[in-house]
């Protein structure tokens, strides 16, 4: 059982994951023994591991050690059992991997040994179907699908045996086989059901990020709505202030048109009355009189005048501020409408948030019952796999004491012979020395008294002791080492108990990374294919080097240009890796914000179209962080918020100029 030289480097190394020789994961029959080993041939010595991992480390070790070669078994890459046909070929018995009890894990590893091979009881049966099955006898003839035929006698020597069970165990290792079934039987189970649950939490996290993102978004739009209430708050205050003043001047010019409408009368009347002084001044041919009137004429008509013109400027005023308290009324009534239009979006999207808000503590309560259900489900998973390894070291220690038993009753068989043996020459000693003796034998002195012979017994017991030291600690020393035992024993038992408890929280671990990696990586990817086709027109996505464990390989971005055939961004151009660098970061970013970013000429490489793409993608993510970019390119200076310009005055100094082009609470800057 201890294979070649390779496979005893590497057990001896203790390599974390080796199950062990193919030999040494099945038991059979005694009677089938001979037939199931020449058809397993040399895979009998190839060695049974956990995954490839494990495999290229112990290539890795028998290099250094120079130890030979090895077979491994990854029990990760080894193909599954496919489903045995039907068999009614006459003279046979079943097929080999029927025959054979080992542990539903090793399925794979069995099939790969045995395949469709046949176990046929002679070889006259078996010759009947040459041709069609891989097939082998009682005796151990061997039978090829390609009509090949090997037998002959066998050697004796072999070192590789399949396990057999006694008669008087065979029932407790069964039992513990059936017991051994009966909990990966109710494994299964739960760990579809820990699957199942695994599938809905990471839907619900998904989902839980959708709501938190739209619930992100609809706080920074319904901030935006609450500073544009603000701003147009202020504006209607500003009209109703202008309002009022319109009003008084309004009021104002009434009073002056009904004083100008009351006194004009009165200056008509006078003058009338002066027209009739002049007329009657001309009849009386006074012309100092008549050119003292003409001048108080042409003054109060120039007073008339001037009156006329300043009724005209007022009543021109009063239209002029009758059209603009209406522009100002129409002003007031938009504003009035857009307030309100305002204000029912404020109430739908505080709705909204309200509905968003309980259908996030409802997905949390869910996500709380399946984290509950979850952790039930992993102790109880801990337990069976406590039981069921409690359950193997059991068999373990069974199968050893049954060994060592076997040992001890061979080890008694071989010195119960050998005392047969012994006695039987001894017998035949005494009877060739008693052949010897003297007929009749001698006599004892009658003169030989008690204390006589008590001397020469005691004589004859110095002369025993002097033969040889007897060292009489040796029962002491004995019981030294089975309290050492025992202690060692005790350790023993408890550092396996920690070791399953270390192994079961480490793949607990690794189950919680690899879900956190797979949420993040899914939500970018998703981010990356939408950003990257906004910004090129193409399609891209995230590629693993290792889908199955992702932490072994490297992470690659795959994209595929408009109008260009699919590249990695390393056989890019300039502009092309540009785009899809920042499609990369704007996914990052929308998946985990950072409070700002720099960009620092990014836009070198892309024409003008590329550069107003990226300047609307730079507004869009704005509304979620600040930008800072220092760019040279007309159009994203022109998207920018606010412009800091640099340029070098006189001298050595430089001289730095900025201009707000319009406000925003998260402004993109430019320089």
């Amino acid at each position: 059982m201890q294979g070649t030289y390779a496979t005893q480097i590497i057990r001896k190394a203790k390599l974390a994951g080796v199950h062990g020789l193919v030999a040494q994961l099945g038991q059979v029959d005694p009677h089938y023994q001979v037939a199931l080993e020449i058809a397993a041939g040399g895979r009998l010595g190839c060695l049974v591991v956990d995954d490839d991992a494990v495999a290229a480390a112990g290539i890795e070790l028998l290099k250094r050690e120079r130890g030979g070669r090895a077979t491994f078994l990854p029990l990760n890459k080894m193909r599954a059992a496919k489903e045995l046909p039907s068999l009614s070929a006459a003279g046979a018995i079943d097929f080999a991997i029927e025959l054979i009890d080992f542990d539903p894990l090793y399925a794979p590893i069995f099939a790969y040994v045995f395949g469709n091979t046949v176990v046929f009881k002679t070889l006259s049966d078996a010759r009947r179907h040459l041709g069609q099955y891989r097939m082998v006898t009682l005796e151990g003839e061997l039978l090829e699908p390609t009509g090949a035929m090997t037998g002959g006698s066998r050697h004796q020597q072999q070192t590789l045996h399949f396990g057999t069970a006694e008669a008087g165990e065979s029932a407790a290792i069964t039992a513990l086989k059936q017991r051994l079934a009966e909990i990966a039987t109710l494994l299964k189970p739960i760990q579809q059901t820990i699957e199942q649950a695994q599938t809905q939490l990471a839907e619900h996290h998904q989902a839980l990020s959708g709501d938190r993102q739209a619930h992100r978004e609809a706080q920074l739009h319904s901030e935006q709505l609450q500073k544009e209430l603000k701003v147009l708050a202020a504006r209607q205050t500003h009209l109703d202030h202008q309002r009022q003043t319109y009003a008084q001047d309004l009021q104002n010019a009434q009073a002056r048109l009904q004083t100008l409408q009351v006194d004009l009368p009165q200056q008509e009347a006078e003058l009338e009355q002066l027209r009739e002084s002049l007329e009657e001044l001309e009849q009386s041919q006074a012309h100092g009189e008549w050119k003292t009137l003409q001048n108080q004429i042409q003054g109060q008509e120039s007073v008339l005048s001037g009156r006329e013109q300043a009724l005209r400027d007022v009543q021109q005023q009063l239209q002029d501020l009758a059209s603009q308290q209406q522009r100002s009324q129409e002003k007031l009534e938009q504003g009035e409408a857009t307030l309100q239009t305002l204000h029912t979006q404020t109430q739908t999207q505080a709705t909204q948030t309200t509905a968003n808000q309980a259908q996030q503590d409802q997905i949390q309560a869910t996500l709380t019952t399946l984290k509950t259900d979850l952790s039930k489900l992993e102790e109880r998973l801990g337990s069976q796999k406590q039981e069921r390894d409690r359950v193997e070291q059991f068999l373990q220690e069974r199968t050893a004491a049954h060994q060592q038993v076997q040992w001890h009753l061979q080890k008694t068989q071989e010195k119960q012979q050998d005392q047969q043996n012994q006695i039987q020459h001894l017998q035949t000693q005494i009877q060739a020395q008693a052949a010897e003796l003297p007929d009749p034998l001698p006599e004892l002195p009658e003169d030989l008294t008690l204390e006589q012979l008590r001397q020469e017994v005691q004589s004859l017991q110095k002369r025993l002791q002097a033969m040889e030291p007897v060292n009489m600690l040796a029962i002491e020393e004995y019981e030294r080492t089975q309290e050492r035992l025992a202690e060692l024993t005790h350790k023993l038992t408890t550092l396996e108990s920690e070791r399953t408890e270390l192994l079961l929280r480490i793949e607990n671990f690794r189950t919680l990374r690899y879900q956190s990696f797979r949420e993040a990586f899914d939500a970018i990817d998703t981010n990356f294919q939408s950003i990257f086709a906004d910004l090129s027109d193409g399609d891209g996505h995230l590629h693993l080097d290792n889908p199955e464990d992702p932490f072994q390989g490297g992470l690659n971005l795959v994209a595929h240009p408009k109008g260009k055939p699919v590249q990695r961004l390393a056989s890019m151009s300039g502009g092309e890796k540009s785009l899809t660098a920042l499609s990369f970061i704007f996914a990052l970013q929308r998946y985990r914000p950072s409070p700002f970013y720099a960009f620092d000429e990014v836009d070198m490489f892309l024409d003008g179209a590329n550069v107003e793409r990226l300047s609307k993608m730079i507004q869009k993510q704005a509304k979620q962080a600040q930008f800072i970019v220092v760019s040279l390119r007309r159009p994203m200076i022109e998207a920018s918020d606010r412009t800091i310009g640099v340029t070098q005055a006189r001298g050595t100094h430089t001289q730095v100029i900025g201009m707000q082009l319009r406000p925003t609470a998260t402004p993109v800057e430019a320089s």
